[in-house]
């Protein structure tokens, strides 16, 4: 009986593969814009009014929301490239100990999406309107270890940022980053000016 012809790994579909470096590429760019939130306020003085209070806490609300709202962003992206990366691993073997690193790393964001950890499913925490919120959120973050509103002054996202209330962002985009330049040494996701079509 003549021997069965070897399988070969099924080959990814290049679309699936353009699918995940766009989501990876968009991740990057939304973790670029987080790098770049900041908030500067002259600290609180006994004979501050009401009304410079109330301000205060207007501008940490809407830094904390502009923070919230790309995290959300970002972890949407990320998640929808975990589910693509997920999917490529059972099509080749190429990218196997890549792809398991980003998908282990990224169960967190995955968790916390969900309603678990970070809880960026429960809908109490989105509005960031009152003073306990907007501190909470601050300190899971890592963006802040102040005892209350009155005492942040100086906020920057770094890459100490916890995204999800628990991911490093420098780590996380550090992932993000090989993993996106091994499909591009891989692949011709982006060709060169001269090889694009006019």
């Amino acid at each position: 009986m003549p021997a069965l012809p070897a399988t070969r790994p099924h080959a990814p579909d290049l679309s699936a593969i353009y699918s995940l470096a766009d989501h990876l590429d968009a991740s990057l760019a939304l973790g670029e814009d987080l790098l770049s939130q900041a908030l500067a306020m002259p600290g609180t003085a006994a004979g501050d009014t009401h009304s410079a209070l109330f301000h205060r806490q207007q501008n940490l609300s809407e830094f904390a929301r502009r923070v919230r709202a790309l995290e959300l962003a970002m972890t949407a992206r990320l998640l929808q490239a975990r589910a693509r990366a997920i999917t490529l691993r059972q099509e080749t073997t190429t990218f196997t100990p890549l792809i398991t690193l980003f998908v282990g790393g990224t169960v967190p964001l995955a968790e916390a999406a969900v309603g678990h950890a970070g809880g960026l499913g429960d809908v109490s925490k989105l509005a960031l309107a009152n003073g306990p919120d907007i501190l909470a959120f601050l300190r899971s973050r890592a963006l802040a270890d102040a005892q209350s509103l009155s005492d942040v002054c100086d906020l920057r996202v770094d890459n100490d940022y916890l995204l999800a209330g628990n991911i490093h962002l420098g780590t996380l985009l550090d992932m993000i980053a090989t993993f996106l330049d091994t499909l591009e040494r891989t692949f011709p996701l982006f060709p060169e000016p001269s090889e694009r079509v006019r």
